[in-house]
């Protein structure tokens, strides 16, 4: 993949839906707290359908549908890093006007190869949380 052209990335549901069926499984002992979780799964998996995160050549975008909500350009990144390699479940990234943190709810290797592809000069942590 050419890093001119922009990708827009799949929708992954793992994170949610494992988050979901952990609230469901909660609830069997506490109503309240797996409730909470249950809610916070099903949040997610309404915002991995509908919002996209899209890699122009300048810029990561938040997408709903074909509306930019937020733009991140990539020379304002300071560093990122994916938390938990084998299954990426968190993103975090600091730029010039703060810090993100974002759950995976995309391909987490589709976003592990453009954040390696356009961002990979930026990434001065590679070797703590990445490499877990």
């Amino acid at each position: 993949m050419d890093a001119e052209e922009t990708v827009a990335l799949a929708p992954g549901l793992r994170l949610p839906l494992a988050i979901l069926l952990l609230g469901s499984l909660l609830c069997l002992v506490n109503l309240a707290a797996g409730g909470a979780v249950a809610l916070l799964g099903l949040i997610l998996v309404f915002q991995s359908v509908r919002l996209r995160l899209a890699f122009t050549p300048d810029a990561l975008e938040l997408r709903n549908g074909s509306v930019v909500l937020r733009r991140f350009p990539y020379k304002n990144w300071r560093a990122w890093i994916l938390f938990w390699k084998p299954l990426p479940v968190l993103l975090y990234f600091r730029e010039v006007n703060g810090i993100h943190f974002v759950p995976v709810i995309v391909d987490g290797q589709e976003l592990r190869q453009q954040l390696e592809q356009r961002l990979g000069h930026v990434n001065i942590a590679t070797g703590s949380a990445d490499a877990t």
